[in-house]
């Protein structure tokens, strides 16, 4: 969890938050790329991001997160700032 820590907390790309998943993904091995495919399956559910206003999508999905995953604050906050983009 520590290394798939570490490579979510390198990206600083966020002039093009959409190349948040890939540039991630492209980085991860096997393992990795399982557990964050299901970091951000479970996270971007519908029925976290499913309200009017994108500040409570975002609110669910890092209670989720933090509530579910061993992730920092800063990793869950990327991986949240990525969710986001594809909610907006």
């Amino acid at each position: 969890m520590k290394t798939l820590e570490n490579k979510i907390l390198r990206f600083d790309n966020w002039s093009q938050p959409w190349t948040f998943k890939e540039s991630i993904e492209q980085t991860l091995n096997e393992s990795e790329l399982t557990l964050f495919r299901e970091i951000w399956l479970k996270a971007g559910n519908f029925e976290l991001w499913n309200h009017s206003d994108l500040i409570l999508g975002c609110k669910a999905s890092q209670k989720f997160l933090e509530d579910n995953y061993s992730l920092s604050d800063k990793a869950i906050a990327n991986v949240v700032r990525g969710l986001s983009y594809e909610w907006k």
